[in-house]
């Protein structure tokens, strides 16, 4: 992670997401996509995700892991289940439904228009082909490995994934640090 997990980011950049449906329906493997998507067009414009999470290289692509965990309702903590579960129900295996809209007051304009952009651009397409899809970026390519179930994608492979050079990667990565520790100071999450 860049940064830290927000579980509020994450709460209302997935609320975007279902707002964006007339039944307020999605698959799990389409939110899922639709996030990461959106994750990697803002690391390639701003060199920040819209949600930080730890990334895995899974069979059906790359996976943001603490929001998959809330998803099957699996996070180890448990508050964090319960905020997820007010907002988010599972109808079957496959579908989740927004009950109760999370807003947007913890995501820029920006975070709400990408979301709201990946959302249109990638509507039409069969989640399977979504998964297709990312199977063909870099930071995937180069960390899924077949005989084990994930394996974790570092920020710097992400960064490169998107584009920046090695140079711009170790800038982005110390100011995310210098960040992190103002964050952690000011006692934020």
């Amino acid at each position: 992670m860049f940064v830290g997990f927000d579980l509020d980011r994450c709460m209302e950049a997935a609320g975007v997401l279902f707002s964006t449906t007339e039944t307020k329906m999605l698959s799990r493997m389409r939110l899922l996509k639709y996030l990461y998507l959106a994750n990697r067009k803002s690391l390639q414009e701003t060199g920040d995700p819209i949600v930080d999470d730890d990334v895995y290289a899974m069979k059906d692509g790359p996976v943001l892991s603490q929001t998959y965990d809330l998803i099957k309702g699996s996070s180890l903590n448990e508050s964090a289940n319960a905020a997820w579960r007010s907002h988010f129900e599972i109808k079957d295996y496959i579908q989740i439904r927004m009950v109760r809209d999370p807003g947007s007051d913890h995501l820029s304009d920006y975070d709400v228009d990408v979301l709201k952009e990946i959302a249109d651009r990638y509507k039409d397409m069969e989640d399977f082909e979504l998964s297709e899809f990312t199977h063909g970026f870099d930071e995937w390519q180069r960390n899924w490995h077949k005989n084990l179930l994930q394996e974790r994608i570092s920020e710097y492979d992400l960064l490169s994934g998107v584009g920046f050079a090695p140079d711009e990667i170790k800038t982005v990565l110390d100011e995310a640090k210098v960040y992190a520790a103002e964050r952690e100071l000011l006692g934020c999450r």
